[in-house]
């Protein structure tokens, strides 16, 4: 989507569901920090849960491991 397409649509939108959207933006990043705040006072459990954790961090391990195996 391009931002001139972006911008048509939301310039669709009345004013009460600009607000519903930014609310649930604001919404989903205050959760989403809160859970990053949450993960960075867990220390990691065993090295099975790294996975997880980087999951949980919105880390991507999978792309990471398959560039040291390409250059392995």
């Amino acid at each position: 989507m391009t931002e001139e397409e972006l911008i048509s649509r939301l310039s669709a939108l009345s004013t009460e569901q600009l607000d519903a959207i930014q609310n649930s933006l604001l919404e989903k990043i205050r959760d989403k920090d809160a859970k990053r705040e949450r993960l960075t006072k867990l220390p990691p459990r065993t090295s099975n849960d790294l996975e997880a954790l980087a999951d949980m961090q919105d880390l991507d391990l999978s792309s990471l491991l398959r560039d040291v195996k390409r250059y392995s």
